[in-house]
């Protein structure tokens, strides 16, 4: 009954989103298919602090970002026949699999392959959206969102193998961790360029960046130090700001 349910909501979600689709310029798409790719790699955070809470607060930030994986895949039809079907292997694993008990590093090996299955499809549709028709300041903003998304999806799936949950992580982080932080540092940089004339843009901005700054060395440390509760929280916030800007 439960999966009945889910399927007709997933069928109502499609349809009301074709609808939302023809009224959305080009542009817009191209940056609602960047917000899903950050939203895919959230799914691994949110994925990975259930795994190590295990409380109903981090039950219910996976579900809702599963809801927001399942609104924006359902734009895409147009552009690919695949996207929602790719999207719902990927969400409904990580939803059956999130309560399953610790120790079965296949589990996130699993969930990574879907992933990276979804991630092609996106790639696709990013080539059919050019993101050069976003202005400046919006791609910069989306781009800095993904990057945060990235880095800590990254970073908890280090810590979720370290805590001893689900998956292994080793290498491959390690070197997308080094990489994004210096691009999310480029992207922060950009935007106080880009909002130097507006002060409560720049002031939000400049407040980003503390944020940024305090979570940075800990990124980087992952040889030498587990904190993923505290960056998780200050994700939240620099996810939060980001939108805001």
């Amino acid at each position: 009954m439960i999966r009945l349910l889910a399927a007709v909501c997933f069928f109502f979600t499609v349809i009301s989103s074709v609808h939302a689709q023809k009224g959305m310029g080009e542009s817009n798409l191209a940056k609602e298919i960047i917000l899903f790719e950050a939203n895919s790699y959230r799914v691994v955070t949110e994925f990975n602090m259930y795994a190590m809470q295990k409380d109903k607060s981090s039950e219910q930030r996976l579900s809702e970002v599963l809801v927001k994986g399942d609104e924006l895949s359902a734009l895409f039809v147009e552009q690919s026949k695949t996207i929602a079907p790719s999207w719902d292997k990927y969400r409904s694993f990580a939803w059956e699999k999130h309560t399953q008990a610790d120790g079965d590093t296949y589990v996130f090996n699993d969930m990574r392959i879907l992933h990276k299955e979804l991630l092609t499809i996106v790639e696709d549709v990013k080539k059919q959206l050019n993101s050069d028709l976003l202005p400046a300041r919006e791609l910069n903003k989306v781009s800095g969102i993904l990057l945060i998304e990235q880095l800590a999806s990254e970073y908890l799936e280090m810590s979720a193998a370290t805590f001893g949950s689900f998956g292994f992580a080793g290498s491959e982080q390690a070197i997308q961790i080094e990489v994004r932080s210096e691009a999310f540092e480029r992207v922060i940089n950009e935007l106080k360029k880009l909002h130097s004339e507006d002060k409560v843009k720049l002031k939000a901005v400049k407040k980003l960046a503390l944020r940024w700054k305090f979570i940075k060395s800990t990124l980087l440390a992952y040889n030498e130090r587990s904190a993923p509760f505290a960056v998780a929280k200050t994700v939240g916030y620099i996810r939060k700001q980001m939108t805001e800007i």
